[in-house]
């Protein structure tokens, strides 16, 4: 399954990980609108993605773009920004736990959650669409200019440069880096676990104040 949804004490986990680079589509988008609804519904006090051993995500699925018929462009059109924002604006706190690559939509998809923790490795933070000829939305540009400071921001979206783990974590963006996958997963719940202190009414009302649409 591209997309589960596990229960580690009152960490909710969403593993990303379709066997291949955990490309986005409008199947995979839905199934994350109903996890989403599923842990904010719960008692979980936090959230963790987490990606498959070398790749985070590389984004949507550019093999299956241009094979939409007019539904699927329809409901793409309110999927990519709805589960992307709704993301962003969770009311619960979210770590994204990038266990490699984050490329276009995968890069959208950690800078939405609150925190960022990665392995150790030669892997990247971008932006590509400029290279493969797609406009970036104004909404994905919010989301981007949020986490990463100006003008990295600018040259990520305008000018597809990409961010090692290195530069991203010596910028801030990426808040620790661990030796392997486990100790990355583990260092995550460890600090989900410190998130059951929080006021969840004020920490939302806070969150939503700073991450605006």
């Amino acid at each position: 399954m591209s997309l589960e949804l596990t229960y580690r004490d009152t960490t909710a986990v969403i593993t990303l990980d379709d066997g291949k680079v955990n490309a986005l589509d409008n199947t995979w988008f839905k199934t994350m609108l109903a996890h989403l609804d599923a842990v904010e519904a719960s008692d979980a006090t936090g959230l963790i993605l987490v990606g498959r051993t070398g790749v985070f995500s590389g984004g949507l699925n550019i093999k299956w773009l241009p094979t939409m018929d007019k539904l699927d462009q329809t409901e793409f059109g309110q999927l990519f920004g709805g589960t992307l924002n709704r993301l962003y604006q969770f009311p619960k706190p979210t770590i994204a736990a990038l266990t490699g690559h984050a490329i276009a939509g995968g890069c959208l998809l950690a800078c939405a959650c609150d925190i960022r923790y990665a392995v150790n490795g030669k892997f990247n933070m971008a932006m590509n669409e400029t290279l493969i000829k797609m406009t970036i939305p104004a909404w994905a540009n919010n989301i981007i200019e949020n986490v990463v400071p100006k003008p990295y921001a600018a040259a990520m979206l305008s000018m597809a440069e990409f961010m090692s783990f290195d530069q991203a974590l010596d910028l801030g963006i990426i808040g620790a880096r661990f030796d392997d996958d486990a100790s990355l997963l583990a260092a995550a719940l460890k600090k989900a676990e410190s998130f059951k202190l929080f006021s969840m009414r004020d920490f939302t009302a806070n969150k939503r104040s700073v991450r605006t649409l």
